[in-house]
């Protein structure tokens, strides 16, 4: 017996889950790739700004998810240990930094989804 739905219609769009959280997540790096550009880590707001774009493109998306999730714990890291003197970390950068590590350990196991150039074989 199958479960019963709400909405049974929605269920042929779940394709669509990896490529909406693919792209928020992509955006997210690449915004934290601009926060470090301004306070002038340039090396490190390269290497971001290409991790995000490519997790966006959705192509070598596993590898890069990996990539990402170094960067996102070096990010919170970095706010945490030399930040933390001016003003103390929020509980929602804590949770917002877990939400993003979560999406993309989901990404590493989902892959990319719809429109992506990563396609599994």
């Amino acid at each position: 017996m199958h479960p019963f739905a709400i909405f049974p219609t929605l269920l042929s769009f779940q394709i669509l889950a990896p490529f909406l959280l693919r792209i928020c997540a992509g955006l997210f790096v690449v915004y934290l790739g601009y926060k470090l550009y301004k306070k002038s880590y340039n090396f490190a707001a390269g290497i971001y700004a290409i991790c995000g774009a490519l997790v966006v493109l959705g192509l070598y998306t596993q590898i890069v998810a990996i990539i990402s999730i170094a960067m996102v714990k070096f990010d919170f890291y970095l706010d945490y240990w030399i930040e933390r003197k001016l003003k103390p970390i929020s509980y929602e950068t804590w949770i917002l930094y877990t939400v993003f590590i979560i999406i993309f350990l989901s990404l590493i196991v989902t892959g990319p989804g719809f429109l992506a150039f990563d396609l599994p074989l």
